[in-house]
């Protein structure tokens, strides 16, 4: 008995620790630039120019932005 539950607690640990890929990082398309930091969290240019109003600051596109096209998605 107690070598069963010894092999199943080894198997759950075993099972948490392995070793998988990590989630990638969602990139928007828009950052506001603060002059030092940016905030890259806006999905719309609208969305930046909002929270940029009122402020010295600016909205530029993302640089680490890809925009994956879903065309050749299915195709084999």
């Amino acid at each position: 008995m107690t070598r069963v539950v010894f092999a199943l607690f080894t198997l759950t640990a075993l099972a948490m620790a392995s070793p998988r890929p990590s989630i990638a990082e969602t990139y928007r398309p828009w950052c506001a630039d603060y002059g030092g930091s940016t905030n890259c969290g806006f999905h719309t240019y609208e969305q930046c120019k909002m929270t940029a109003s009122g402020t010295n600051t600016f909205c530029v596109h993302n640089p680490w932005y890809e925009e994956r096209s879903h065309a050749g998605w299915g195709r084999r």
